[in-house]
Parts: C-alpha cells; structure tokens; sequence
C-alpha cells in the first residue's frame, strides 16, 4: 500500500465536490494506492506532464506522481478533463 499525500491544488478541487463524487474519487485514490502504475484506467502521462500518471474517471481526472522506492503518491491535481493538464 502507498501513502498518499495531496498537493493544496487537489484538495481544494475535493473539497469543493459533492458527496457522491467525493465517493467516488475515494474509491478511485483506494485503487491508485493498491496499484499506482497499472490498471485499466491509468495511463502513463508523456511531454511536458513526464514521469505523471493519470486514473480518469469519466470526465474527471487524478494526475499524480509515483515514488516507488518510498512507497508514495503525491497527488498533483483533480479535476475535469480539459483543466487538470493546465
């Protein structure tokens, strides 16, 4: 299991859902810390975004950062879609 720790940006964004879309990013950051580099909707980020990871959950999105040495996730930015690149 990998710890999570939120960057500011993503806990602003969590805090501003409501309960059931909360639910569902939990359940989402759950399956992240069991497996942060494989499933079925991760994808390895590329370009400028290099070394990032990402879980989408239909038009929203968890980018983060894997450090597998440590066991831990730093979870960059959640948002939808087209805003959670920027």
């Amino acid at each position: 299991m990998y710890k999570i720790f939120p960057h500011k940006r993503a806990v602003k964004y969590y805090e501003s859902l409501d309960n059931k879309t909360a639910g569902r990013i939990n359940k989402a950051i759950e399956a992240i810390s069991k497996n942060p580099l494989e499933g079925p909707h991760i994808k390895k980020l590329r370009g400028i975004h290099e070394g990032k990871y990402r879980y989408a959950m239909g038009d929203l999105r968890i980018v983060y950062r894997v450090n597998v040495e440590d066991k831990i996730i730093l979870i960059e930015a959640i948002g939808p879609r087209g805003d959670v690149y920027k």
